[in-house]
């Protein structure tokens, strides 16, 4: 239970309203039965000090409490073991036996139990107050239960619409506040939707029409004589294509529109195709391998050695030697660069298009932001250490 939340206050709060309401009612019930005890005793000592004071016989006291409606019981013995005794005075003690009060007057020589035949109900005007409270504040919670419901609703398409799902309905046609925080919200969020969806067209237009020369100079490479040159102009126009694809995916991780698909993989050849998609001439060159295994993970193949790409990718681009080293260490993955240090604390690099215009890492925050988003999205963290004038990035596998 969130005992953050708004509603469960909410509860809270009438739970112990009941609670509060309850005992309020038990001692209503008591106090109303203590004021009839005391009435009846105050009634019953009156008829006791009258007999006592008139110096009545026995048979005609007996007369004297029939005639205020009372029955003499004969054998009350018994009876007075079996009731309750709810009050005494000089002369006299009363009992209580289910919903019938009885008089005990004792004497010199004397014993008279009579049973009162007058009823007594208790003030029930006071218990229908509270009944009438009680229910119109239980319809009350229930009426506010029932007005808050939707906000619980618009939270749900809040988080669906952070997910990235786009195509949400909130409006509601009621006139309270909730109402109109959710149209204003639905309002936003279809503005937010035409704009991605704008930019996305954008984006996937320009892409499109960026493979069209690409693959036609790739196709006009193949024609050249000099095999050097050649290769050379095949190797820039697959970069090209590659960059494309990157964008891309880059674009689809940005908007959240990224289906992952993780299987299982071997960690050498996810770096391996890591290293692929850079398109390095010697790789060897620019790279040092250390204890990378066979290891198993389960990872989005593509997407995770595109996020390991960016990080070699910024390793050799802002390192002193222009050389990176990658290396495994238990269940980390390290990519270790000799340069200066971050200025800032890394989860300031992780928004999108951060930079550092002053310092030699100037560009790096685009590259960490979307390596951070994949990562994410595989419940994995990157955290980053300096040590002995390297930077040094961990992948938690």
């Amino acid at each position: 239970m969130n005992f953050n939340s708004l509603i469960t206050k909410i509860v809270f709060v009438f739970i112990v309203s009941i609670i509060l309401f309850i005992t309020v009612f038990i001692g209503n019930y008591y106090y109303e039965e203590n004021l009839l005890n005391t009435r009846l005793s105050e009634n019953y000592k009156k008829i006791t000090k009258h007999s006592h004071e008139n110096r009545l016989a026995p048979n005609e006291i007996i007369e004297y409490i029939e005639k205020l409606n009372f029955q003499f019981i004969e054998d009350g013995e018994s009876l007075t073991r079996e009731s309750k005794a709810i009050g005494s005075g000089p002369g006299f003690e009363i009992f209580k036996n289910e919903d019938s009060f009885y008089l005990f007057i004792h004497g010199p020589g004397f014993r008279i139990l009579a049973k009162d035949l007058d009823k007594y109900p208790l003030g029930y005007y006071g218990f229908l107050i509270l009944g009438i409270i009680f229910i119109i504040f239980v319809l009350s919670f229930l009426w506010i239960i029932k007005a808050l419901r939707p906000l619980k609703l618009l939270k749900e398409e809040i988080q669906d619409f952070s997910n990235g799902k786009l195509n949400i309905n909130c409006k509601s046609d009621k006139k309270d506040e909730i109402a109109e925080v959710a149209n204003e919200f639905d309002n936003a969020a279809k503005k937010i939707s035409l704009l991605l969806n704008s930019r996305q067209l954008f984006l996937r237009t320009v892409m499109h029409e960026l493979k069209t020369p690409i693959a036609k100079g790739r196709i006009v490479s193949e024609l050249i004589d000099d095999d050097k040159q050649k290769d050379r102009m095949v190797l820039i126009f697959d970069k090209l294509n590659l960059l494309i694809n990157d964008f891309s995916k880059i674009e689809e991780i940005v908007s959240k529109n990224y289906n992952i698909n993780k299987y299982k993989n071997h960690l050498d050849l996810t770096v391996e195709k890591a290293v692929d998609m850079m398109m390095l001439d010697i790789p060897k060159n620019k790279i040092d391998y250390e204890n990378i295994s066979k290891k198993t993970i389960k990872v989005d193949l593509e997407l995770f050695a595109l996020a390991i790409k960016n990080l070699l990718d910024n390793g050799i681009k802002y390192s002193k030697d222009k050389k990176v080293r990658i290396q495994e260490n238990e269940n980390e993955l390290l990519i270790i660069s000799k340069g200066d240090k971050l200025k800032k604390p890394l989860n300031e690099y992780f928004n999108a298009y951060h930079n550092e215009t002053e310092s030699k890492n100037h560009g790096m925050g685009l590259g960490l932001y979307i390596v951070h988003e994949i990562l994410k999205m595989h419940k994995m963290k990157l955290s980053y250490e300096y040590l002995d004038e390297h930077n040094i990035f961990k992948i938690a596998l």
